[in-house]
């Protein structure tokens, strides 16, 4: 797999990517991160992978009118806060596309990541576009192509908007690796438009008594 790696230079992105860096203001951005880190109801996730039960290397936490699964995992749907919000309508104005759906991923450390993955599990109703908001460390985000699995890096800062539009979620895959490297946690908002759930109608219990129920086999 060829891949480049793009730090601390301005990217040339895929098309269907746009990268914002300091979107937000440093003191801004740094405001949000705390408040969110400290104010949210995070939640701890078990995942149903190859027969196993496997504790998620993330906390999250998940705001939208649809119900959303995935990984054998269903967030009821949740009416944003009015703090997020305003967020989302400033992260609409900023990008082009509507949004009404959040999901925001706390990861605690480098130990913590998301492997290889699309943004497209769910009915968009004609809007695929995903935006994806930056708060506390920089982490390290790859993205490849499925076809010629060509892969770049690029480095997300706090306050940095990732746009990805157009077919983006069809020709590429992203992912979050870990990283020794990094002790800080880092916020993301992962903004999108859902026309209605993706999931089929469950018969559903919660996960550890609490938070985001899962899916019946």
């Amino acid at each position: 797999m060829n891949q480049l790696d793009l730090e601390g230079m301005a990217p040339m992105l895929p098309e269907g990517f746009r990268w914002l860096p300091g979107w937000l203001a440093p003191g801004e951005a740094a405001a949000l991160f705390e408040q969110l880190l400290h104010e949210t109801r995070w939640e701890d996730q078990v995942l149903q992978m190859g027969g196993r039960m496997v504790p998620m290397p993330r906390r999250t936490a998940f705001y939208g009118p649809h119900a959303y699964a995935y990984s054998g995992l269903l967030h009821p749907a949740c009416a944003l806060p009015p703090r997020l919000d305003a967020v989302r309508a400033r992260v609409e104005e900023a990008s082009g596309h509507p949004f009404n759906t959040l999901l925001m991923n706390l990861y605690r450390d480098g130990a913590d990541s998301v492997s290889w993955h699309s943004d497209d599990d769910y009915p968009h109703g004609g809007h695929p576009a995903v935006a994806s908001l930056s708060l506390g460390a920089t982490r390290r985000f790859r993205i490849a192509h499925k076809r010629s699995r060509e892969s770049l890096g690029l480095d997300l800062t706090a306050g940095g908007l990732l746009v990805m539009e157009g077919t983006s979620q069809v020709d590429y895959r992203h992912a979050l690796p870990k990283s020794a490297a990094v002790t800080a946690p880092r916020i993301n908002l992962t903004f999108r438009f859902m026309s209605a759930s993706n999931a089929r109608e469950p018969r559903c219990r919660n996960a550890r008594g609490q938070g985001p129920r899962w899916l019946s086999t």
